[in-house]
């Protein structure tokens, strides 16, 4: 079979939604709600395909945006996880990595985003480079909240957690807006450019129910803060933030406690912790809450030019930044350096 690929344009959107849906790898970040909230925060051009085979009908989307850099443009899903394609049952994948890998002009290179769970093979038979980019933790949550403490949090976690709730750390529902500022605080504690605040708003209104909030308060001030987002019964922790004197509370603790526990209630089978590198601190806080471990990387074309994919220089540039943290988190620069930011 031959196969086309072409851009998305709005009047694809109920056919993206209806394949989205549909499909059982999907996660939150091929959502078109997710792609109009990026697209409109940073004004990126929309590199969306949308892949046919034979006949009209859709066979795969592929979720992207064309980024500028001084080494050429890259194409990926941006500031997420996952921007692997979505094929249907019985595509040739291979054929079709190799055909949403062409035209990316003379310095362009297109970064697909995978991990261990998604099925999707044939990277290296369509010569993509590779770019391993951490790990995820994700763990179920379709039992009881009481067997999943007992049983998949080690004692560390559930000592903090305990620890938190006698002394007073409660956990509530929070906006955006209440979130932002506890967001802000920690971008500017780590000297890493932050996102603009309309960026968490447009996302709440793209995705309504399914992006929530909580905010975890110690004597009626706001300690920590997690963002979620919620899709096909998977809950992505895409945002942590806590406040560095009060963490003698744990609040991230039972944050992290809190949206598990809300998901073993709801419908919510899966809880992904997010991308971490193993052997940072920020991996081994997520690991106390158990889970399965999935490695994540990234597959680049041409292959020469994975090292786009690589997240090893905001590694290096940590230390550093910090420093700079006055300058990077300007709330004129932080937004702008963060467009530039693809990872």
């Amino acid at each position: 079979m031959t196969y086309e690929s072409r851009p998305a344009t709005a009047e694809d959107r109920d056919r993206w939604r209806e394949f989205v849906a549909d499909h059982p790898a999907a996660t939150v970040f091929h959502t078109w709600e997710w792609l109009r909230a990026v697209g409109d925060a940073f004004g990126y051009e929309p590199a969306a395909r949308i892949v046919t085979g034979g006949t009209d009908d859709a066979v795969g989307v592929v979720p992207g945006f064309s980024i500028p850099g001084i080494g050429g443009r890259t194409v990926v899903n941006p500031f997420c996880e996952y921007g692997f394609p979505l094929l249907a049952d019985g595509v040739d994948t291979v054929a079709v990595l190799r055909k949403i890998g062409g035209g990316l002009g003379r310095l362009g290179a297109r970064i697909l985003k995978d991990a261990g769970w998604t099925g999707v093979s044939g990277y290296n038979a369509a010569e993509y480079g590779a770019v391993r980019t951490g790990e995820t933790i994700r763990l179920d949550t379709d039992r009881a909240f009481d067997a999943v403490r007992e049983r998949s949090f080690n004692g560390e976690a559930r000592r903090c957690v305990r620890s938190a709730v006698e002394s007073g750390v409660s956990v509530r529902p929070a906006s955006v807006t209440e979130y932002y500022p506890l967001y802000l605080a920690t971008m500017r504690r780590l000297g890493s450019p932050q996102f603009p605040e309309d960026f968490f708003v447009n996302l709440a209104g793209e995705l309504g129910d399914d992006l929530a909030v909580f905010v975890a308060e110690h004597d009626g001030a706001p300690i920590g803060g997690i963002l979620m987002l919620d899709f096909d019964g998977t809950r992505m922790i895409w945002s942590n933030a806590s406040r560095e004197d009060a963490w003698e509370f744990h609040p991230n603790y039972r944050l992290y406690a809190a949206a598990i526990e809300d998901a073993c209630a709801t419908d919510i089978d899966v809880v992904d912790f997010g991308r971490s590198r193993p052997g940072t601190g920020v991996h081994g806080f997520k690991r106390q809450f158990g889970g399965a471990s999935t490695p994540l990387a990234s597959f680049v074309t041409p292959p020469h030019r994975a090292n786009r994919a690589s997240l090893e220089g905001y590694g290096r540039a940590a230390a550093i930044a910090e420093r700079l943290s006055p300058v990077v988190t300007n709330p004129v620069v932080g937004p702008r350096l963060k467009r530039f930011i693809h990872e």
